[in-house]
Order: structure tokens, then sequence, then C-alpha cells
């Protein structure tokens, strides 16, 4: 697999970013696992989610495939967070406070506080 700038950032990303958008929704857990594995092996290591797929299912099992791995530095994860995680007037957009709070929980789910 090739790898590429990520924007001025200095990070190298692998040219195909794994989208997990399915991980708990279509995709059971050991689906997930199996794909991430098979995504490794053919050189990835730049990884996609969000806060909202599967209401934060999908992080929860890239999270404890990081965790089983445990090569979570070999990995850039990429996830977002504008999207409704409740029922309060603060918990979608892109407020201070949404974004604050959206990235504390994607952390927790990912297991990479």
């Amino acid at each position: 697999m090739e790898f590429c700038n990520l924007g001025r950032t200095g990070l190298k990303v692998s040219e195909l970013c794994m989208g997990t958008v399915t991980f708990g929704w279509t995709a059971t857990e050991e689906q997930a696992f199996e794909i991430l594995d098979t995504y490794v092996e053919s050189g990835g290591n730049f990884l996609d989610t969000a806060n909202v797929y599967t209401h934060g299912v999908s992080e929860e099992i890239i999270g404890r495939w990081l965790t089983a791995r445990g090569n979570r530095h070999d990995f850039v994860i990429a996830t977002k967070v504008r999207g409704r995680m409740g029922d309060g007037p603060n918990d979608s957009g892109l407020s201070r406070k949404h974004i604050l709070d959206s990235v504390e929980a994607s952390l927790r789910r990912l297991q990479v506080e």
C-alpha cells in the first residue's frame, strides 16, 4: 500500500482509508475484526469513524480491536463529532461544548484516552 501526507500535519497515511460505518450495524464485531485485520495485512493505517456510526458502537468495536491487537500507535484514527448523540439542545452541532464532549466520549469508546 502506498502512503501519502495528510495535509500539512506531517502524518503519513495509507492512500486507502478504512471506513467503519457498518461496524455494529450490518457487520458484527467478529466480521469487523476480520475486516480490520485484512486491511492491516494490506498495509493500511488510516481508520475513519464517527460518533454517530451505530450511536458509538463502531468506535467501541475499533477500541476493542485496537486493545486486542495492542497496536494503537500504528494507526491514524479520524472521527467526526457533528452528529446528534442525545436529546439535549447541545447534543449536536459544532459548538465548543459539543465538540469537547464528543471528543472525550470518542476517546473513551476508542479506548485511547
